[in-house]
């Protein structure tokens, strides 16, 4: 299933899968050539701007992705998102062009709720850069920044910022070493 989509600016987007199928994309803005394979469920309140060339691939498992009032979701050009996504945005997330996300992956900007009655937690920004390839399982907590062309191993749970042109891994993720990533090179899915 793939769909094709012209760049509109709408509260609601409808797209046709095997020419019968009806699936409402609640997304304020969506490039072309965007594709959904699988179950999607999108509960946008905020503002969520899709880019060109966009995959979602759902089918072992269906992904979900959740934008509160106020907040902002942001995906630029070229970005695949596996299977069993989980995204809940309560105030921004941003993920940078050609960045692959693996299977199972769960990327929050809050807590959603304190561990206790002195905890403040409050909701953080979330800025995934351009290039980077987020392993299976991985969840990528608030107010983190994920570096260009870096690389999350999978199962880690990232605390806190990563560099660019690093590979990180662990619970929490750290730097494991530097990666050597040319000007020019695009990640791609093989």
């Amino acid at each position: 299933m793939s769909i094709q989509l012209n760049q509109i600016s709408l509260g609601k987007l409808i797209a046709v899968l095997k020419g019968a199928a009806i699936l409402p994309l609640k997304a304020d803005s969506v490039g072309r050539l965007g594709r959904i394979s699988g179950k999607l469920t999108v509960k946008n309140k905020g503002e969520f701007i899709v880019g060109r060339n966009v995959s979602f691939y759902a089918k072992q498992f269906p992904s979900c992705i959740s934008v509160a009032k106020n907040a902002k979701l942001w995906v630029g050009d070229n970005v695949f998102f596996n299977y069993g996504l989980d995204i809940g945005c309560t105030k921004s997330i941003r993920i940078g062009s050609n960045t692959i996300i693996g299977p199972m992956v769960n990327i929050i900007d809050t807590n959603f709720h304190p561990v206790d009655a002195e905890d403040r937690s409050v909701n953080k920004e979330i800025d995934i850069s351009a290039n980077v390839w987020i392993g299976r399982g991985a969840v990528i907590l608030p107010g983190v920044r994920i570096g260009e062309n870096s690389v999350i191993a999978a199962g880690s749970i990232v605390t806190r910022d990563i560099p660019d042109n690093v590979l990180a891994g662990g619970t929490p993720a750290r730097v494991i070493r530097e990666i050597h990533v040319p000007e020019d090179w695009i990640r791609r899915i093989h």
